[in-house]
């Protein structure tokens, strides 16, 4: 299967140099300098100079993911030329190129606003081009202030914004397949999700697929004669037999590295071929972020009939760098993929809420069902202030590294008749580790950014739906405020990327709203 992952997004930027050639030997206000300086032909071997000091800049600079292509050199001479040959040329070097990075000079900057108003390219000027980043930036933005043109201050601006645009390169590369029921939009579990798709994708760049559910659940049976029951007649990527056999293998090999499993192999297979059956829908489909609508689909009772559930498959695409969610929240794909494209880190995601503590009773307010009392303990005995949690059935094994597993149990999702493949992580193992969050609001306008902390786990030896991450972040009334803003299901990654995220945000033309 080919899913486009985010680590396979390249951003690919051409080199733009300027560079201005004088055919008379004289000085004055177009031509500074002395003796040799002066002759004919000295600015071509001083460009040369200048363009080899500059390529050697921004490739040391350029981050990974960030392709250099092959230079374009343009100018003019002394005469002042404006040849529609150099715009041809221009023109055909854009073609593959994500974004230009130019050179230039005083005597080009008016090339540079030209391109601007020919050409939808994203533009940066080099930071050591004298005065030509504030030049160039408001003559452009002047005409257009829609224009996309960035003036960094300085070398590791420029790093950083390269990162950033290879991050919106992937928000804009992102495909997301729904499960629908009722409702294309939103589940009866979600309505703080991306309640208009056209916007968001007017506003992101982001694509949405949607599929029946009905359909994809008729195709996870073997495809009987005469087509499955909601599409008779139709050849339908349903699990095949060999598909079967590997749902069987990738059982095996799960429940031999959980510390603890308690799920039979049988209800385990039936996930897996969830998993499959959703993998292929994402690869038919050209897709590559997942969601499906949990109550609006279990009401069908198929969920039950079938026995299984889609949590597992959203716990092995996370840790494969899928952004995929519960609940059908097509903005936890998104936010999780912006978490992926800046981190490289596999995410989390989860309903997220503060845990008050009451001064005056010295206790936590009542969060039905969790945290246990013994963490609630544990929180009282240490520090209880500015704790939050985010409580979900989706963790995985690849937090810390996407390419190392740790540990973790299998367990089932119902409660009486147990099926539904969940897997369980300790999060107490990673106390101490600081973490990144974030989330879109529903209309694509705003980007929440959190830094915090994990201060322990719970509910490593439960069933159902309620494996939790507890974590500070700096100030508790502050983040929720801000989070009433976004919604519900944050995204989680390892490490601290508040500014990369920063960064992101600004060449989104979205708003952060920063609680760290």
């Amino acid at each position: 299967m080919s899913i486009l992952k985010a680590s396979d997004i390249r951003l690919a930027v051409r080199p733009v140099l300027l560079g201005l050639e004088h055919k008379y030997f004289y000085e004055g206000p177009c031509r500074f300098g002395q003796g040799e300086a002066l002759n004919v032909g000295f600015d071509k071997f001083a460009n040369e100079e200048l363009f080899t000091g500059f390529l050697a800049q921004l490739r040391k600079y350029a981050p990974q993911g960030v392709d250099i292509l092959e230079p374009i050199r343009a100018g003019r001479t002394d005469d002042w030329e404006n040849s529609l040959e150099m715009w041809k040329q221009l023109g055909r070097a854009m073609i593959d190129a994500d974004a230009a990075f130019f050179f230039t000079n005083i005597g080009l900057d008016d090339i540079v606003v030209e391109f601007a108003s020919r050409f939808t390219t994203p533009m940066i000027v080099n930071p050591e081009s004298a005065f030509s980043p504030t030049t160039d930036y408001a003559a452009i933005v002047a005409k257009d202030p829609e224009r996309e043109v960035y003036a960094p201050l300085c070398w590791s601006e420029a790093g950083k914004l390269l990162a950033a645009l290879r991050a919106k390169k992937v928000i804009r590369s992102t495909r997301i397949l729904l499960v629908n029921r009722f409702n294309s939009s939103v589940s009866f579990s979600s309505e703080d999700t991306f309640t208009n798709h056209e916007l968001i994708t007017k506003r992101l760049g982001v694509r949405f697929r949607y599929v029946n559910a009905h359909e994809l659940l008729d195709q996870m049976s073997l495809l009987p004669e005469g087509g499955n029951h909601t599409t008779p007649g139709r050849v339908t990527p349903n699990i095949t037999q060999e598909e079967l056999k590997e749902a069987g293998a990738m059982a095996d090999e799960l429940l031999a590295g959980a510390e603890v499993a308690d799920i039979t192999r049988e209800y385990l297979i039936n996930s897996l071929v969830a998993y499959i059956t959703v993998r292929k829908n994402l690869d038919l489909l050209e897709c590559n972020g997942f969601t499906a609508p949990c109550p609006d689909i279990c009401s069908t009772r198929r969920i039950n009939e079938m026995k299984f559930t889609f949590c597992l498959t959203h716990s092995l695409m996370m840790e494969q760098g899928i952004p995929s969610s519960c609940e059908y929240d097509a903005d936890s794909v998104l936010s999780q993929q912006a978490l992926i494209a800046v981190s490289g880190q596999s995410p989390y995601m989860g309903n997220t809420t503060p845990l008050p503590f009451e001064d005056a009773e010295g206790t936590f307010m009542s969060m039905a069902r969790w945290p246990s009392d013994e963490v609630k303990a544990r929180l009282i005995a240490g520090d209880p202030h500015n704790v939050y949690l985010m409580e979900h059935s989706v963790p995985h094994r690849c937090y810390r590294k996407p390419t190392e597993k740790g540990r973790y149990a299998l367990r089932h999702f119902a409660h009486e008749q147990k099926f539904g493949a969940v897997m369980r992580y300790d999060f107490d193992q990673d106390a101490g580790q600081v973490v990144t969050l974030c989330r879109f609001s529903p209309n694509g306008d705003k980007l929440l950014i959190v830094r915090g902390e994990i201060i322990c786990g719970d509910g490593y030896t439960l069933n159902n739906c309620n494996n939790l991450v507890l974590f500070r972040v700096k100030d508790q009334k502050d983040c929720y405020k801000k989070q009433c803003l976004v919604g519900n299901h944050l995204a989680l990654v390892y490490g601290d990327y508040t500014q990369e995220l920063l960064a992101l945000a600004e060449v989104l033309g979205v708003e952060p709203l920063v609680s760290m």
